[in-house]
């Protein structure tokens, strides 16, 4: 996995987490409850402040904040579980194909499987960056190449219900503007 970003305590990441070769796993719902799952306990155990998510037939994008340990260790511990629970189920469901071509895009000698593209993490250093990032992920069901709904705020996967209308969505969220009324805003140092 490839980490884009130098950790810092005080920002919020924008992350992509990508499947090898595209596979469309997260059409499958039981696929997209392993992310659910993920992000959930992440939370539940303080790892980490989850402000919106997306889950796309072959991606997701998610927007966090590292809670008491570093954005690398916070990418590889959700893409460690998820990859393994992805492969378990894989295993059970007898996704021979999937399992073939998780095994020939093999990134790191230590494992059979790579589940992954190099997951991005990277770094919101600006609120206009932010408001670009967050529009970014909740545009995704409806944009051209997906049309997964006519209104984003319908998709389940995703946050944009809540920040749209203030449904609940599917797993929590902390609310990103109750966030910055009571955090200074990010930097604004190029590049960071």
């Amino acid at each position: 996995m490839t980490f884009n970003s130098i950790h810092d305590s005080t920002h919020l990441y924008f992350v992509t987490a990508s499947v090898v070769e595209w596979i469309p796993l997260f059409k499958h719902p039981k696929y997209a409850k392993i992310i659910l799952n993920s992000l959930s306990w992440m939370q539940k155990e303080k790892r980490l402040s989850l402000f919106a998510f997306v889950i796309m037939p072959t991606h997701a994008h998610f927007l966090i904040k590292p809670e008491n340990q570093t954005i690398g260790e916070t990418v590889q511990q959700f893409g460690s579980f998820t990859a393994h629970e992805i492969l378990k189920k894989a295993r059970e469901d007898n996704k021979t194909e999937w399992l073939n071509t998780f095994e020939q895009e093999k990134r790191d000698s230590r494992h059979k499987h790579s589940i992954w593209q190099d997951i991005q993490a990277k770094n919101i250093f600006s609120i206009e960056v932010l408001e670009q990032k967050l529009e970014y992920i909740h545009q995704n069901p409806i944009a051209k190449d997906w049309k997964l709904a006519t209104d984003r705020a319908d998709y389940a996967y995703s946050s944009a219900g809540y920040y749209d209308y203030r449904r609940k969505p599917i797993i929590e969220v902390t609310d990103i503007n109750e966030w910055l009324a009571s955090t200074p805003p990010p930097r604004t140092a190029e590049g960071a």
